[in-house]
């Protein structure tokens, strides 16, 4: 489901899942209904040009949308901890959610080390490049980090 071009296991270490960074970066600057659209309309998206199931990634988005939703209960999506654990939990979800949902419908899905690295990677890697895009998309809004509800630096 990755690209004929490259291999499947090329592709998973490097697999930022920059989607559900826009998920949350949605549901923080403009709300809820907001950002479960747009996690319905990109899993549609996907489903429509994948090989895969239809509504297979509609379904995957939509509970993304879910667990960024109440993993938000819990953590402050406006530090920069909530947004690595609520990104870290969400993309958690949607392996385990894929993997899960694909072992229901088809007979034959293994899983091998690799996946669970690739996936660890994967969780690991956009939890950490969080916070660098919720300043980069800050920024095209053209949002201070005092407008932000961030601390300014001392001595300034």
């Amino acid at each position: 489901m990755k690209g004929a071009c490259v291999g499947a296991q090329a592709v998973g270490v490097f697999d930022l899942d920059l989607l559900t960074v826009l998920t949350a970066y949605i549901f923080l600057c403009c709300g809820p209904v907001q950002a479960g659209a747009f996690a319905v309309g990109q899993g549609l998206l996907i489903d429509i040009f994948s090989g895969g199931f239809y509504g297979l990634f509609a379904f995957i988005y939509l509970m993304v949308f879910l667990g960024i939703y109440l993993a938000s209960l819990f953590f402050d999506i406006q530090t920069v901890k909530g947004e690595m654990i609520i990104i870290g939990l969400a993309v958690f979800l949607k392996n385990l959610l894929f993997l899960v949902v694909l072992s229901l419908f088809s007979g034959s899905v293994v899983i091998n080390r690799w996946f669970l690295s690739a996936s660890l990677i994967s969780i690991i890697g956009t939890g950490l490049i969080t916070p660098f895009l919720f300043s980069l998309l800050h920024r095209l809004r053209g949002i201070t980090e005092e407008e932000n509800g961030a601390a300014p630096p001392e001595g300034v």
